[in-house]
């Protein structure tokens, strides 16, 4: 048997294969859903990229790492499983999967690496786990039905668009271990009516109920909301801080 087939739409792997090789599946439009054995440990890049008709995909305990790509682009993905023994998911892993509606990301991964959930506009829901320090650049961007976020209290960076046009969002609260926030990170957010940041935070702050992010030490607002009502203790309005709004 070839090490990879395709059998009336189902995707198989011989036991034993250890690693899904790069671009293994990529562009096979037959393949409905695939049986990854226990013996996997690694899915590489692009493995299972632009499987248009892929449906759902339950990743076995053991493997550590999914590859960047490697379910790019899948636009029927409505369900994944992510096993807790995962600490790496590459860059767009499930960038465009427009089907996919809810992920829990497992404890040990530490960084949510850019661009993996872009464009996922059915995505509504996102665990994050305590894990995780740092949330990359354009990982939500264009996730329009997401409408709540928690973000744990080991997060400490938010970068550059982020959350970019996640119109759906309507609240978030900035932990105190949050030292990072780029100033474009919840640029088009239109539905946000509330923004809270936690007592605490020895950066930013949301000072008198104003509804936005000020950063402290130079009473810059960096993002504001629909509903912001700016202190007289500002002194700057940062780049794009209304963007969307």
């Amino acid at each position: 048997m070839a090490k990879y087939e395709v059998v009336n739409g189902v995707g198989i792997i011989p036991e034993g294969v250890t690693e899904i090789d790069n671009k293994a599946f990529y562009d096979c439009e037959s393949l409905t859903s695939i049986e990854i054995p226990s013996s996997v440990t690694v899915i590489k890049n692009g493995a299972f990229r632009r499987c248009t008709s892929l449906t759902s995909v339950v990743i076995p305990e053991g493997v550590t790492s999914i590859g960047e790509d490697a379910f790019y682009g899948c636009t029927s993905l409505t369900s994944v499983v992510i096993p807790s023994s995962v600490t790496e998911i590459g860059m767009s892993a499930f960038r465009e999967c427009s089907s996919l509606t809810s992920v829990v990301i497992p404890e040990g991964v530490t960084k949510i690496a850019s661009y993996i959930f872009k464009w996922c506009s059915s995505l509504t829901s996102v665990v994050i786990p305590s894990s995780v320090t740092k949330i990359g650049w354009r990982v939500f961007e264009g996730c329009t039905s997401l409408k709540s976020i928690e973000f744990p209290q080991s997060l400490t960076v938010i970068e550059l668009e982020a959350f970019k046009d996640c119109s759906s969002l309507t609240s978030i609260e900035i932990p105190s271990s949050v030292t990072e926030i780029s100033g474009t990170a919840f640029n088009g957010c239109s539905s946000l009516t509330s923004i809270v940041v936690e007592e605490g935070n020895s950066v930013y702050d949301s000072r008198e109920g104003c509804n936005a992010i000020i950063e402290t030490a130079t009473n810059t607002l960096v993002q504001g909301c629909v509903s912001t009502i700016i202190p007289t203790s500002v002194t700057e309005i940062g780049d794009k801080a209304f963007d969307g709004c």
